[in-house]
């Protein structure tokens, strides 16, 4: 069994209010919820440092790699957004072929208010065989039932606590149940980051972008959260 906290990586991100000054007066630089109009989490630079096979002549030591990642967030707590994928013959000082948007909120008439909470759950997992067909493995997750029951738990929990430590333990079980249906792989991961993106009063940094990075001897990865508000959205 694949243990998603060995060689982990978290972190809670809270958009904490800052000030400017205009005329002699501080102001306060956030925007409001109401003032939002969009928030994106883009994850990139997927670098592989060690990919821990050894190179014995005359095999070149490649490594096949697992690319796990899992999203949630309060305004969509009916569903988890899983997905996987998989790299062949990766080699020491690799840069994996991943960036992508893994959280995509915009202002619509459907869907005014701004998410407060958005996890994050990223891994890297060696495989110890050939690469399953990640299709047949992700319609394998969604129809196990204990997957069904995380999922129908996790909205309660989003809107009935704001314990990080409840939440993260559902994400982890539901990559545990992914775990299991991948066939042979090393029971510690590269790298695992469990990042959270959460909000303070119902406010989002006003700076635009903010980055973070999760690095260890074995894998490195960075996410960029962005959000626009209504002064800054693109004019139609």
């Amino acid at each position: 069994m694949v243990d998603f906290r060995q060689n982990i990586f978290t972190e809670e991100h809270d958009f904490k209010e800052g000030f400017e000054s205009v005329n002699g007066e501080f102001r306060g630089i956030i925007p409001t919820s109401s003032e939002i109009s969009g928030i994106e989490i883009r994850l990139s630079d997927v670098m592989i440092h060690d990919n821990k096979t050894a190179k014995v002549w005359p095999f070149p030591g490649l490594a096949k790699v697992y690319f796990l990642d899992i999203v949630v967030s309060d305004v969509n707590a009916d569903s988890i957004s899983l997905d996987l994928k998989g790299f062949e013959k990766v080699n020491d000082g690799d840069s994996l072929n991943v960036d992508r948007t893994l959280y995509l909120w915009q202002e619509e008439e459907s869907s005014k208010i701004a998410p407060t909470q958005v996890h994050i759950f990223t891994s890297l997992l060696k495989s110890k065989q050939d690469l399953r067909n990640v299709s047949e493995v992700l319609t394998q997750i969604n129809s196990d039932e204990d997957y069904k029951n995380l999922v129908s738990n996790l909205g309660t929990v989003l809107k009935t606590t704001s314990q990080l430590s409840n939440i993260s333990n559902i994400i982890f079980n539901v990559a545990d149940i992914a775990g299991k249906y991948l066939g042979e792989v090393e029971d510690k991961p590269l790298l695992t980051w469990f990042q959270s993106f959460t909000n303070i009063n119902g406010d989002w940094d006003h700076d635009g972008k903010t980055e973070k990075n999760a690095d260890n001897k074995y894998a490195g990865m960075k996410l960029v959260c962005i959000v626009r508000d209504k002064d800054r959205a693109p004019q139609s």
